[in-house]
């Protein structure tokens, strides 16, 4: 007997939020974010100055830390996109409050727009996210790890200045207007459907706006969006996406470029809907079916449009795809193009290991995701030529669960144990981006001293592409003067896992 087919899901049955994800939510300092119910752009004027450059306009006129700035040429300043705003002019009068609360006024004159004013404000506490996602990653994050960590931020500011991604749902009148005067593009949206029933289950909301009606308002006003879609299957899917990739497409030029993202399921996903996983059968499928979408949209528009993350090829087992033509690629911080831009300088890397290959046998463990040992493949035969074995140690995630892939997510714990295992290496390699950048801290709150000390080992983060990789190794091996990645493109990804 043939088995009968489940019933579709009925998309206007929200999730409830369980009691569980209540308690996860709550992890979250509620300082850190204001509500999602309050419009951004009815902030309170007035924003305490952090700091004072020495030397600058600001020193000069007498301004100083702790004070607070209330008006640039008459316009509030809310926070420091109001102040980037409005203090671009080259003639200011500023209105401020002093640290006694006496109010004071200031003119500088600049000698161009460009010129640096010399403050730095307090940053802008971040709005919270108001919805419940199925695939909310920080639903899926397990206990006693860092306050900020549980912190579901939305926040257009955010999106603006880094390049956030919000879902919209939280954006006022007031809020929309804000973006359209001060011209804050690109704004980066999380689209996921267009289709509204499906769209609000999958953000675990009874009301939103439109996504459309949101697009059609930036569209009108000439603000610029990228847009994600993470990708559930059998839930966005075939033909909902589809018909969500015909709307963003009708949107073009307002709509820059989507990026379709794999969903990431933890092993805590207690009081969460149970979602199928995306399997390399299922990636592979995906991307038969997709590719000849993307390839009519790029030969349409003359550039990529549509972007499947690195992570669909990986988890196939196929290559990803080099982005030559088209090197700047605008959805870098969502995993599009990371293994091609990894690899944009490797001639250089080939060039450097020719010239300064060290005199002896120089043995490499180089710590990557289970996923990305392929990735690897083509560093380590550049350098075998040169006196170099590097060979990829792949460390499962034993924090998040083994389905968890993103180098990013990886653990001191996990890397401890990764080393322990394959002892004997010169030096080992780990992914720049799995350290907070201002404490080189892991996720479960090691330091990268303390793992070093734990391992006895030499351990190097490797924050470019290739030639940073084999330029941090070099340093070890041969003394080789190691100028860091030179601004390239992965060490100006900001990573918000590890925030």
């Amino acid at each position: 007997m043939s088995k009968t087919a489940p019933p579709p899901p009925d998309y206007t049955r929200i999730s409830p939020v369980t009691p569980e994800i209540r308690r996860r939510v709550r992890r979250a300092d509620p300082s850190d974010t204001i509500s999602s119910g309050i419009s951004v752009a009815k902030a309170p004027v007035g924003v305490e100055i952090e700091a004072v450059a020495v030397g600058s306009l600001a020193a000069a006129a007498g301004i100083r830390p702790g004070w607070k700035l209330n008006r640039i040429n008459g316009h509030g300043i809310r926070d420091t996109v109001d102040f980037y705003f409005h203090g671009s002019d080259e003639e200011l009068d500023l209105e401020l409050d002093d640290s006694d609360g006496t109010a004071r006024r200031v003119f500088v004159e600049k000698k161009s727009p460009e010129e640096f004013l010399g403050l730095e404000l307090k940053q802008f506490t971040t709005q919270n996210c108001g919805c419940n996602c199925v695939f909310c990653f920080v639903h899926q994050l397990p206990d006693e790890m860092r306050k900020s960590l549980y912190v579901k931020d939305e926040d257009y500011r955010l999106s603006f200045m880094q390049g956030s991604y919000v879902t919209g749902v939280t954006l006022k009148p007031e809020d929309l207007d804000r973006i359209a005067t001060q011209r804050l593009s690109p704004i980066y949206l999380s689209v996921h459907a267009v289709d509204e029933v499906l769209r609000r289950w999958l953000l675990g909301i009874r009301k939103a706006t439109p996504i459309l009606d949101v697009l059609e308002f930036f569209r009108e006003n000439r603000i610029q969006v990228h847009t994600q879609i993470v990708l559930c299957p059998t839930h966005n899917d075939g033909a909902q996406l589809d018909r969500t990739l015909d709307a963003l497409v009708a949107l073009h030029p307002s709509v820059q470029s989507v990026a379709i993202v794999p969903l990431g399921m933890t092993k805590w996903r207690d009081g969460l809907p149970a979602l199928p996983p995306v399997t390399p059968e299922y990636a592979r499928q995906f991307i038969r079916r997709t590719t000849p979408r993307l390839r009519e949209i790029e030969r349409r528009f003359g550039e990529p449009f549509v972007l499947l993350a690195d992570e669909w090829y990986l988890i196939a087992g196929r290559k990803a795809p080099s982005y030559s033509k088209y090197p700047d690629l605008p959805q870098l911080e969502n995993g599009v193009g990371m293994v091609y831009h990894f690899y944009r300088d490797l001639r250089d890397a080939k060039r450097i290991l020719r010239d300064s290959a060290p005199d002896r046998p120089w043995r490499v463990g180089a710590v990557t995701s289970t996923l990305s040992v392929p990735v690897l493949e083509k560093i380590a035969a550049a350098c075998a030529d040169a006196n170099i074995e590097v060979t990829p140690l792949p460390t499962v995630n034993t924090l998040f669960g083994e389905t968890i892939h993103v180098t990013g997510l990886l653990t001191g714990q996990d890397i401890r144990r990764t080393i322990g295992e394959n002892p004997g290496f010169d030096q080992y390699l780990l992914p720049g981006n799995c350290l907070r950048r201002y404490d080189t801290k892991f996720l479960d709150e090691m330091t990268l001293a303390q793992l070093r000390t734990k391992t006895g080992a030499r351990i190097d983060p490797v924050l470019g592409g290739a030639r940073d990789f084999v330029e941090t190794i070099l340093e070890a091996a041969t003394g080789y003067r190691h100028d860091e990645a030179k601004g390239h493109a992965l060490a100006q990804t900001v990573h918000w896992s590890n925030s």
